[in-house]
């Protein structure tokens, strides 16, 4: 399927002279091959699932949600609706407020919180393509379901006590108006997938740079010292490394390729970048605003948790 894309990337190496196996060579094929195969991918799924979203009723959804009954539903409708749309961390938290103002439950908005940078349709799509389709189900899942039990977890605590006042303060803007009519809705995605793309382009360029310079320069054994170790304590060490980190799930692929190709574990390598998708140090200065620091720390606490039991869980199986 992308074979046009490896060729592509061995002509480009062929004309630099640069070896390919090694040093600026593969570094560059990883590189070209990498950054072709992501922007199709990017723009094909985020324009498709533009065009899903743009035709569902969120109005009645959120309706539905608000319902004292409807929370059987909420966590994993919240998890899922995360997990379909494709936003990092910090992007993630106005929707979350929205649910807060809402008044919609606290573990409800907490669902999709945690689940929104953890899993979208474009990360699987990468995913599925580079590790199969099987291990990209498997991490869909374990993403929405990290999501559906922090928002029990948050619940039982009854977490809304730790919300600051202005957290409860009603939204002084409206959504944006569904685009009506075939024509509009599809220059509504084209315009989202643009958006899309233009977001995460320098995310993306310095994974992938980052990917490329592991790929040709990482002497080998420097991961299998780091992190390759088959003791359990690894995955929580790597789970809190990726804290300090702000990437998109889209741009963690390349990362993710390079280091299980050095040899780190994938449960490690997925605990590791999971946890800076997951939670990043921008995204807690943000909540901080509306949280106090109690809330805010055991939810940083619960998504690192929950990363080490996904990266545990996927070092136990095999792919």
């Amino acid at each position: 399927m992308w074979s046009w894309a490896e060729n592509i990337a061995d002509v480009i190496v062929n004309i630099t002279g640069w070896d390919p196996s090694h040093g600026i060579g593969a570094a560059l094929h990883f590189f070209v091959y990498d950054l072709l195969k992501i922007i199709v991918l990017v723009a094909v799924v985020a324009f498709v699932m533009a065009l899903v979203r743009g035709a569902l009723p969120m109005e009645k959804i959120r309706g539905q949600l608000e319902k004292p009954g409807g929370r059987l539903f909420g966590y994993p409708g919240a998890a899922v609706f995360g997990a379909l749309t494709p936003f990092c961390s910090c992007s993630s938290v106005p929707i979350f407020l929205g649910f807060v103002q809402a008044r919609f439950p606290i573990g409800v908005a907490f669902a999709f919180l945690i689940t929104s940078p953890l899993v979208n349709e474009i990360a699987v799509a990468l995913l599925g393509a580079t590790f199969g389709w099987k291990f990209a189900l498997a991490y869909a899942m374990a993403g929405i379901a990290l999501g559906v039990g922090g928002g029990l977890v948050l619940t039982a605590l009854r977490a809304e006590r730790w919300l600051t006042p202005n957290a409860a303060v009603s939204p002084d803007q409206d959504d944006d108006p569904l685009p009506v009519g075939a024509a509009a809705r599809l220059r509504d995605a084209a315009e989202t997938t643009g958006f899309i793309l233009r977001k995460i382009a320098p995310w993306l360029l310095a994974a992938l740079g980052l990917g490329a310079a592991m790929h040709g320069f990482v002497p080998a054994g420097f991961f299998e010292k780091l992190f390759a170790d088959k003791a359990g304590w690894t995955v929580p060490l790597a789970s809190f490394a990726g804290l300090p980190l702000y990437v998109s799930a889209n741009a963690t692929v390349p990362l993710l390729d390079a280091f299980v190709t050095k040899g780190v574990p994938l449960g490690t390598a997925l605990a590791f970048l999971l946890s800076a998708v997951g939670v990043s140090f921008p995204e807690l200065i943000l909540l901080r605003g509306v949280m106090t620091g109690r809330l805010l720390t055991i939810f940083a606490i619960l998504v690192l948790v929950g990363t080490t039991l996904i990266g545990w869980l996927f070092n136990s199986l095999s792919w």
